[in-house]
């Protein structure tokens, strides 16, 4: 349950007066114990909190991590950076830390600058001891999200509870890589900093990663991930580290999920799986191109069992490797496609099936051991609505 995990991370919300009379900004005051890593995004334009936050990540590690909604501050130029120094020099001010020592993240609006003069008063007169709930700190980070995100569970290794909690953001310009995403992570099990970046890149990888609303990576991704070494779990042992592995996978998956099932106008989710691929790379080719597929998103909206978008979407892909006479293609664990020729061509069973809130579609390649997994959601006339207004 939510109210009994207690975190040692405490949030600050703040309205800085980049949205009127709304909440848009909130400060995650980190625990002195813990020790946080990042992923960035890889957007070749990255927004200015994030080329800042990528030095300070290298130079300490983080004691408060800062984040707006509303503005971006990307392909803000000098300026941009110039007003990202000034908030986190104020913070730390305001912090009595250093400012290097605060991690900076920014989602919303693309190519606007800051309302620096209101967000600087909003920091000087806020006295940062009200501290709020996961749920109000998931809320101020939202842009065009429906509902906050966020999530905290319970696991067990040996006679030892473990917990994770966190929140994400993110409905819109969500691709594989990352997305227009921010989330924080937090875990009781005490972790090397070596090994919490190993294991923040192997849980992205198969979560944060791996999700896919409409094809487009943003310019502020980041995820961070952090340890407040309370819990001692001997992780030298390979069965404790893999059990640690596998329940910080599952949390992981779950947020970053949340982001695709409030995929900007989506109705339904789906997990797509890519087996017994010649290759990996090949593998992530073939998930990108059929998570992206406008035709197979809009098939998914309408519940439409037309399987044949998915096997022209795979036929587009010009390898070598791929060989189509030992593809099969399952919808719900229906075989559809096999060897060539339909193997369900419409079915009542099938059309069922395809009403369901979370599809699963696999295609087995039969050429190799690779897998790869992504989730997607379909492609609705909301999707449209909401980002044809979306500066209005």
């Amino acid at each position: 349950m939510l109210w009994k995990i207690n975190m040692k991370s405490k949030f600050i919300t703040l309205k800085l007066g980049i949205k009127k009379n709304k909440t848009d900004g909130l400060l995650i005051s980190l625990s002195k114990e813990s020790i946080t890593e990042l992923i960035f995004t890889i957007n070749k334009f990255a927004a200015a909190p994030v080329i800042i936050s990528k030095h300070n990540i290298t130079k300490s590690n983080p004691k408060y991590i800062f984040i707006n909604s509303g503005n971006a501050n990307a392909c803000t130029g000098k300026e941009g950076l110039a007003n990202t120094k000034k908030i986190l020099n104020l913070l730390a001010n305001r912090l009595n830390c250093n400012s290097y020592e605060i991690i900076i993240m920014s989602t919303g609006i693309i190519g606007r600058q800051l309302p620096i003069d209101d967000i600087q008063e909003s920091i000087t007169k806020n006295t940062f001891n009200n501290y709020s709930t996961l749920k109000d700190a998931a809320t101020a980070v939202m842009t065009t999200d429906k509902y906050p995100k966020y999530l905290s569970k319970q696991y067990q290794i040996g006679s030892k509870k473990i917990t994770f909690s966190g929140l994400c953001k993110g409905a819109g310009m969500i691709e594989p890589n990352m997305a227009t995403m921010l989330a924080f992570v937090e875990t009781d099990v005490s972790i090397t900093k070596s090994k919490l970046k190993k294991y923040l890149n192997y849980c992205t990888n198969l979560s944060f990663n791996v999700i896919s609303v409409d094809g487009d990576m943003s310019t502020n991704d980041c995820v961070a991930f952090t340890s407040t070494n309370l819990v001692n779990i001997d992780l030298k042992n390979k069965n404790n580290e893999k059990k640690l592995l596998e329940y910080a996978v599952d949390f992981f998956i779950q947020l970053s999920s949340k982001i695709v099932k409030d995929g900007e106008g989506a109705t339904k989710i789906i997990k797509l799986n890519i087996s017994n691929a010649k290759t990996k790379t090949l593998a992530q080719v073939i998930s990108r191109k059929i998570s992206n597929s406008l035709l197979v998103k809009t098939a998914m909206y309408g519940e439409d069992p037309n399987w044949g978008r998915i096997i022209a979407s795979l036929g587009s892909i010009n390898d070598s490797a791929l060989n189509v006479k030992k593809v099969k293609l399952f919808i719900n664990k229906i075989l559809c496609f096999e060897n060539g020729i339909p193997m369900d061509a419409g079915s009542k069973r099938l059309a069922r099936s395809m009403k369901k809130n979370n599809i699963e579609i696999t295609l087995d390649l039969n050429s190799g051991k690779s897998m790869q997994t992504v989730y997607f959601s379909d492609l609705s006339h909301e999707y449209v609505h909401i980002n044809s207004a979306y500066t209005t």
